[in-house]
């Protein structure tokens, strides 16, 4: 049995830890559970946590308490251009495999008359539901959800939602709202199948900088995430926030909406978590901060060194603290470094 149990809930809920819980960002490449398998000659042990072909008791094994369930986010959906680039259901054009940084809601009548977003089917929900209640686990279950910034720009194309913040930021708030009402229905469904625990994903920051400024992201994201939030914690759900990149000077912002955690908190974007403990302290939970650069490029020394000064910074502050990679771990992450991290967080 984990000795984490149910440390991940407790954390994100701001109250004492026997251990700091560390977290999977999502179901991590399959290269990487194929090398890490390799090297510590890990077999499963529970056939009840096998869900759309993604074996959990590997990630029990490995060490995490918490885990992100992705395959919940919309059902199928989207059409071709004429000229054969596909467009998905959040409205992205794709050229092969990857969206580019266009998408084709240009006008509030697209918005308006759009039916190729839709909620994922019920057979996809029964088997979430069916997994939830009957999994024997020590793990966390975390859905994660689209987030309104993303699926806003990314449906208009980067440089029209530059455009329309001067020139028709009626648009925006139309797609805003779209979404918004999309992601309600969402989470109320998701929440019927036992669902407790929500992460949205919603990437603001590049490197030192955010996309837009604070003042407007405000202005545009504040009431609709702030209804959101009520939603969940009125029916005693928890919900957490994920932005890769710079996100310092937004953590204020998290903190009035009332997330009860912040994810990725990313360390080569210039996030520098123990300034954020020192400001912060108890007022969110810190997700994170160990980048996945460093987990394929650093040694197991290095992460043991960084692991231990993040944990007693936290604890000096009076921090709740998840340790978790930044983002989802990928094929070039090395077994030994995730161990590293892990071990060293339980037995600190």
């Amino acid at each position: 049995m984990s000795p984490h149990k149910n440390n991940f809930l407790k954390a994100v809920s701001k109250e004492i830890t026997s251990e700091i819980p560390i977290y999977c960002t999502g179901y991590p490449e399959s290269e990487f559970i194929d090398n890490y398998i390799s090297e510590y000659n890990l077999k499963p042990e529970n056939k009840n946590l096998f869900l759309n072909n993604k074996d959990y008791s590997i990630i029990e094994r490995i060490g995490f308490d918490a885990i992100s369930l992705w395959d919940f986010r919309k059902g199928k959906g989207g059409y071709f251009l004429n000229n054969q680039r596909r467009v998905d259901g959040w409205g992205r054009i794709y050229k092969g495999d990857w969206y580019m940084w266009d998408g084709v809601f240009k006008d509030s009548n697209i918005v308006q008359n759009w039916s190729h977003l839709n909620l994922p089917s019920e057979n996809n929900l029964k088997l979430l539901k069916d997994f939830l209640n009957n999994v024997n686990s020590n793990l966390e279950y975390v859905i994660s959800l689209p987030g309104l910034f993303e699926k806003t720009w990314q449906s208009m194309g980067l440089f029209y939602f530059a455009k329309c913040l001067k020139r028709n930021v009626d648009l925006v708030d139309t797609i805003i709202k779209f979404f918004s009402d999309y992601l309600k229905a969402l989470i109320e469904i998701l929440q019927k199948t036992g669902a407790a625990i929500f992460l949205i994903a919603d990437d603001y920051g590049y490197k030192n900088r955010t996309f837009i400024s604070k003042s407007v992201w405000k202005k545009l994201f504040f009431r609709e995430y702030k209804e959101i939030i009520n939603y969940n914690h009125n029916r005693k759900k928890k919900i957490i926030i994920h932005s890769d990149g710079y996100i310092s000077n937004m953590i204020d912002i998290f903190i009035d909406l009332g997330f009860d955690g912040v994810q990725s908190l990313e360390p080569n974007a210039g996030v520098d978590i123990f300034t954020l403990f020192k400001k912060f302290q108890n007022q969110i939970c810190f997700i994170g901060n160990i980048d996945i650069s460093f987990l394929s490029f650093g040694t197991p020394v290095q992460v043991k060194d960084y692991i231990v000064k993040l944990i007693k910074k936290a604890k000096k502050y009076n921090c709740q603290l998840v340790v978790s990679p930044t983002q989802q771990i990928n094929s070039t992450c090395i077994p030994e470094n995730i161990n590293a991290m892990i071990e060293t967080t339980i037995n600190i």
